[in-house]
Formats: structure tokens, C-alpha cells, sequence
């Protein structure tokens, strides 16, 4: 009896592990917890691989595209923190950011950003933001600049994420959001958005403009606040 119940308990934690890694949340192909180096892998995946696209361009739960054979110039960074700065071809910037080398080196944070273009957007706004959640699921979390009300902020909480119910449920509502705090969301810290979404947030973040119906620019990143503190003191100054 013992004997069953102990695999039993094995299978459940296999299935849990293999659904964990089928529903990883990526960006640009690249989930949180992949390690710097290429002696590691997460889920048989390497980063060296999703460079160079090893693994394909059919994962579920990934927004941007892919990092493979669009890259145009990359170089890892060792200061202030241990960090991969990529530039795609497009023009679009991709930043890595990896936890301390006690914890493995993985990924805490992966940013993406689109610069700013004085050329018209063409880029339908609607449609990125189906495009959006097609690959993270409904926000929740969705609110807009108190002044800049063209900018839309989506949170979503890591739905594979075991503690993915405690994540939400520490998620303010729009209406608690401090006006300036929305306004400046777009370029605050890690400590902000430690303060504003929880101290243990884990998803992903996007920050979508809308001018007249077209996306005229975006700013998503994934983040794992727990794993950052292994290299940046998140806790508010006194």
C-alpha cells in the first residue's frame, strides 16, 4: 500500500513537471529560470539552442517571435549585474537578466522593447493585444495612465506557476493604483513593481500605446521577483 501511494505520488509530481514545462510562459522563445550557461538546460532546452533554433518556432505560450535567425548583435554584460543584451534585426531590443551564480545564473527577467519610430504606426493595437493573449491568456491586472490614457498596462500573473492563486490574489485592483504610480509604470524600478504587484509577482508585464487604433509602441517583459532578490534588495528604503 505504502509502495503505491509512493508512486502514485511520483507520477502526480511528473505530470505537474511536464505540464510546467509545456506551459511556460516565453518571450521571444526565452521562459524565466533558463540558465546563462549551456552546461544547464531547462526542460532539454539550452539558450545557445534558442539562439540558434535548435528547438523551432512553434512554442505554445510565446509572444515577440523567436530569437532564431533574427538576432543582429549580442554581448553579455557582467555590471552592475549579470545580464545579455541583444539586438534584433527589426530593431528591437532584447535584455536577459540572470540571477546570481549561487542560484544557477537563470533567468529572472527578460525585457523586450520596441523603440520608438517617428514613422506612422501600421501595426493594428487590436490585434496585438489578441496577439497578446493568445499567448499569455486574459490580463489579470489591466489598467491605463491616469494622464497618459493612449498607454495600457496588462499584468498577468504565471499561470503555470505552482503559486500562480497567491500571485493573482496579491495583485491590486485597477482602481487601487495610485494615479501616479500608473503614470509612471512604464519606467519604474523593480522595487516599484515589487510594491505595486506583490513582493513575489512572477508573469509577464506588457505595456501597449495606443495611437488612433495602431500600436505605436510596446514594452513586455517576464519577471520573477523571487529569483531577483538573489541580486537586487527589492525590499522598500527606510
Amino acid at each position: 500500500m505504502k509502495r503505491a501511494l509512493a508512486l502514485a505520488a511520483v507520477l502526480i509530481l511528473a505530470r505537474s513537471t511536464l505540464a510546467f514545462a509545456a506551459d511556460r510562459l516565453r518571450l521571444v522563445s526565452v521562459p524565466l529560470d533558463m540558465p546563462a550557461s549551456d552546461e544547464h538546460a531547462v526542460d532539454n532546452q539550452y539558450l545557445e539552442g534558442l539562439y540558434q533554433g535548435d528547438y523551432g518556432t512553434h512554442m505554445t505560450h510565446n509572444f515577440g517571435g523567436y530569437l532564431a535567425h533574427n538576432v543582429k548583435s549580442s554581448g553579455l554584460q557582467e555590471s552592475p549585474f549579470y545580464h545579455i543584451d541583444t539586438t534584433l534585426k527589426d530593431g528591437r531590443t532584447i535584455e536577459l537578466w540572470f540571477s546570481s551564480e549561487q542560484d544557477g545564473r537563470a533567468t529572472f527577467g527578460i525585457k523586450m522593447d520596441t523603440p520608438w519610430s517617428d514613422k506612422p504606426p501600421t501595426r493594428s493595437y487590436d490585434a496585438a493585444v489578441k496577439e497578446l493573449e493568445a499567448a499569455y491568456g486574459k490580463p489579470d491586472l489591466e489598467f491605463t495612465g491616469s494622464t497618459v490614457t493612449t498607454q495600457h498596462i496588462f499584468v498577468f500573473a504565471d499561470s503555470a506557476s505552482p503559486k500562480h492563486q497567491a500571485i493573482a490574489a496579491a495583485l491590486p485592483k485597477a482602481n487601487q493604483i495610485a494615479p501616479k504610480d500608473a503614470d509612471e509604470f512604464w519606467h519604474c524600478d523593480l522595487r516599484t513593481i515589487a510594491r505595486i504587484l506583490g513582493p513575489d509577482f512572477r508573469g509577464a508585464i506588457a505595456i501597449f500605446n495606443n495611437q488612433n487604433g495602431k500600436l505605436s509602441a510596446e514594452d513586455v517583459e517576464l519577471l520573477d521577483l523571487h529569483r531577483a532578490r538573489t541580486v537586487f534588495n527589492l525590499d522598500e528604503l527606510k
